[in-house]
């Protein structure tokens, strides 16, 4: 491949840089990173500026800039408007670098080919750092405090205070944040300990974030009705309103939430908000009365919206969509990670509305209704990988509508006789709208229900990856729209038409598939008969030696890094990679 000198361009803001090299005319715009900066992850935005066939591929490197050596992470995904529903995004590459360091700086390099033509474009982008410990308290609010007397305080709080709850209870009414800091000067509002302070509102939201940025809120405890207040939703733990300008660079960490409907929710666009190390329990139970109604819907633990938003390393239990966006929001560049899901009776991830490079990884979920619901995202992408999901009641995956831009990648799902959809299939997928450019792969889905495993009814399935995944038990299988029906995973592996991969190698679904054991992990995983029976105890479902997903894997970059073996092991726990410590760090 020839090269002509090259040409630079320069652009240069506060957190990143970045240059192109041409080698030949591809249409395409600047390299940039998309949305402000997250702790753990570079979102990559490259515009497509002229007409560039659907073929053209976008390879990614990267490396800490104090290095010398390359890493390679997951290509690019090429939105497709046309493919899209309720939205119009612009033609453009897209996808996000995982697994990095807060505050570090990293160099990137994008590759771009089309037969004999390449592009480089490069970028240099810093992590965002965590916000420093609170220094010595600048005011105090005694014990017992009324809410006219925090208010008080709070209404005069500038950026730099540190304003400190001494031990006690509170009874409040109405709390609201109204006055910012900076983004060097933040405002800190926190308890004298965790357990300590108790900030109780039985009726209504406990914390209210009015149109203020840089504030941090760590140490203590929030106390709702303890009471379930139906699809109102009444008990709030800590909300932002939606009005005026959106708020920015809000911190939520080392926080307990006890008995709320809901615990931190946005409506509208947020920015950079961290919500870490929390534990939130809330009112739904896991029962027939709450999981086969409508009682859970509106109950989310935490919902952020908008864009470079982080949520990671938080324990939840008692919601309906444990994690979630919202309708109307830029939501870009949101991540979701590590978090432990004890009990949720909706979605453990509701990818609803997201728009592109949004993630859910190296989760644990145990007690969901559904996995991952998209339903839909606006061209993506979005990716789901090396999550845990154990006794899902409905189907795993819930994809609906026109939809694209999806990869779900390494995910273990174990199910026992669920509900509705779920009690009839392993994984049933409605034809709500044709499925285009998305991605099943290295995933394990053991499903104790009977002999019918996948009914996949959407048109579309062109591009797709699906390929070099686990079954069990080994039964029905049906693509109604775009293939056929067929008795087993072999049938469907040797008469499905072929497609177009999007990222991977093969023209056919189900290649290099297995079926797996009924119970191939270590320690083995025990369900009750049916899924309201509660798993109370958490289960690092490692592979055991021998299984059938057991190196049976493809090598995804990005998503496998670090295995060791032949190949890499199907599902979320990869041999060779550490396993993650999932929820809050702080009660440990």
């Amino acid at each position: 491949m020839s090269h002509s000198r090259a040409v630079v361009l320069v652009l240069i803001v506060p957190w990143f840089w970045a240059t192109d090299s041409r080698a030949a005319d591809l249409p395409l715009g600047t390299l940039s990173h998309d949305g402000p900066p997250t702790p753990e992850q570079i979102s990559l935005y490259l515009p497509v500026t002229g007409r560039l066939d659907s073929s053209a591929t976008a390879t990614v490197r990267y490396r800490p800039s104090s290095s010398k050596a390359w890493l390679v992470a997951h290509p690019l995904h090429r939105i497709r408007p046309s493919d899209t529903t309720g939205s119009s995004p612009a033609d453009a590459f897209a996808g996000v670098i995982t697994g990095l360091s807060p505050g570090r700086s990293y160099d990137v390099e994008v590759t771009v080919e089309l037969g004999e033509a390449s592009t480089v474009k490069t970028l240099t982008a810093t992590t965002r750092a965590l916000s420093d410990e609170a220094g010595k308290p600048t005011k105090t609010i005694a014990a017992g405090a009324t809410s006219e007397q925090i208010s008080a305080v709070l209404k005069e709080a500038n950026p730099g205070d540190v304003i400190q709850f001494e031990n006690g209870t509170y009874t409040v009414v109405g709390l609201q944040i109204q006055r910012s800091g900076t983004p060097a000067r933040p405002i800190y509002l926190r308890g004298a300990s965790r357990k300590g302070v108790r900030l109780k509102d039985a009726s209504g939201t406990i914390l209210q974030f009015l149109a203020v940025s840089d504030v941090i809120i760590e140490d203590m405890t929030l106390v709702g009705s303890k009471t379930d207040s139906g699809t109102d939703s009444a008990s709030r733990g800590i909300s932002f309103w939606n009005g005026g300008q959106s708020q920015e660079r809000v911190t939520v960490r080392r926080v307990s939430f006890e008995g709320v409907d809901m615990g931190i929710v946005a409506w509208g666009d947020t920015k950079q908000l961290l919500v870490f190390d929390n534990t939130l329990t809330g009112n739904n139970k896991w029962d027939a009365k709450f999981l086969h109604s409508n009682l859970t819907w509106n109950d989310d633990g935490i919902r952020v919206p908008g864009t470079g938003n982080a949520v990671f390393n938080n324990t939840l239990s008692g919601f309906g969509d444990a994690l979630a966006m919202s309708a109307g929001a830029t939501n870009t560049g949101v991540h979701f990670y590590r978090n432990d899901i004890r009990m949720t009776g909706d979605d453990a991830f509701e990818g609803d509305y997201g728009v592109r490079n949004v993630t859910f990884y190296d989760n644990r979920i145990h007690n969901s209704m559904t996995h991952v619901s998209f339903d839909p995202i606006y061209g993506g992408p979005a990716f789901v990988f090396r999550n845990i999901a154990i006794n899902v009641g409905r189907a795993p995956y819930k994809l609906n509508n026109k939809n694209t831009g999806f990869f779900l990648y390494n995910n273990t799902v174990v199910r026992t006789k669920g509900f509705s959809s779920g009690a009839t299939w392993g994984w049933v997928q409605f034809a709500n709208g044709p499925l285009v450019a998305w991605g099943y792969r290295n995933n394990i889905l053991i499903s104790h229900e009977g002999d019918r495993l996948l009914a996949m009814e959407p048109s579309g399935q062109e591009p797709v990856d699906f390929d070099h995944n686990a079954w069990y038990p080994d039964g029905s299988v049906w693509w109604t729209r775009s293939g056929g029906s067929f008795r087993s995973i072999e049938e469907a592996r040797s008469k499905l038409p072929p497609t177009t991969p999007v990222f991977g190698t093969s023209t056919q679904r189900h290649d290099a598939d297995v079926i797996s054991e009924p119970n191939p992990f270590t320690p083995k995983v025990q369900l009750g008969e049916n899924h309201l029976t509660q798993i109370t105890v958490p289960y690092t479902p490692t592979l055991a030696d021998g299984t059938a997903p057991r190196s049976a894997g493809v090598v995804i970059p990005g998503v496998t890094d670090g295995f060791t073996g032949k190949a890499p092991d199907m599902g979320a726990l990869i041999a060779g990679r550490e396993t993650c410590v999932w929820g809050d760090r702080t009660t440990k």
